[in-house]
């Protein structure tokens, strides 16, 4: 059982890892934008 497991961990982790990285890169995206605009109401 404990083999079984491990073989899914090592499939999720192989499968997650690019879905967390994309995930972080457009929450950081979407964070840079909103501070931008903010930024720009504040001069505008």
């Amino acid at each position: 059982m404990k083999d079984m497991e491990s073989l899914v961990l090592d499939q999720d982790d192989e499968m997650l890892s690019p879905a967390v990285v994309v995930a972080t890169i457009v929450l950081l995206a979407v964070f840079v934008v909103g501070f931008l605009v903010q930024i720009v109401g504040l001069v505008a």
